[in-house]
């Protein structure tokens, strides 16, 4: 199966000395622009996660699988140029917080919520996912990497309520058993899967 950020991966190993590169991406553009890296103090090692916009497409799929509904509260980890904090607002009027460290993505994104008018609903935080308190999500967005996705499995089970719901896009859980799985392609031919857990059902720790 191709996935853009499995092969954006792939091409920042050989390519990261230009710090800008150009995947296909059909409408949405240049699909990595340098790289957002997640990391921590204490010993853990850097998580480079390759900027890759996921299509508004398969953003609108993934609220959809979540069944976001009014009193939600939407987290989106690693959350780019804001689009998936812009669609929860947007569309179902929900609070949608994004948390990013890039600081020109963070830029960027806080001026796509300034110029859809959604200040009072959408907000970016600069700050490492690692250390997000997740407690007042209800709903958990990410396109990150099964590494990064491993290690916010305990946090997930910690903080989340039960009923909160889960997704990726493209990486699964490790040996979580999702509740649902939906494979997608977007304009430029590339395949997309959604994942999505409940919180509450039986998970390995």
């Amino acid at each position: 199966m191709r996935t853009l950020r499995t092969f954006a991966v792939g091409l920042s190993l050989v390519l990261a000395p230009l710090g800008w590169l150009s995947l296909p991406g059909g409408e949405y553009g240049p699909v990595l622009k340098g790289f957002s890296v997640q990391a921590q103090e204490g010993g853990l090692s850097k998580k480079i996660v390759p900027f890759v916009p996921t299509p508004q497409d398969v953003v609108e799929r993934m609220l959809e699988l979540a069944q976001v509904k009014k009193g939600d509260v939407v987290y989106d980890l690693g959350s780019g140029d804001g689009r998936i904090v812009i669609a929860a607002a947007k569309k179902y009027g929900v609070k949608a917080v994004g948390f990013e460290i890039d600081p020109e993505l963070i830029k960027q994104s806080r001026e796509n919520i300034r110029k859809e008018g959604l200040g009072n609903l959408a907000e970016i935080r600069e700050q490492d996912i690692l250390t997000v308190d997740l407690s007042p999500a209800t709903v958990l967005t990410m396109y990150l990497l099964p590494d990064v996705n491993l290690k916010l499995r305990p946090n997930i089970l910690k903080q989340l309520r039960p009923g909160s719901r889960v997704v990726s896009h493209d990486f699964d859980m490790g040996d979580w058993k999702p509740a649902k799985v939906e494979r997608i392609k977007d304009k430029s031919d590339w395949e997309h899967t959604i994942y999505l857990w409940q919180v509450g059902e039986r998970q390995p720790r």
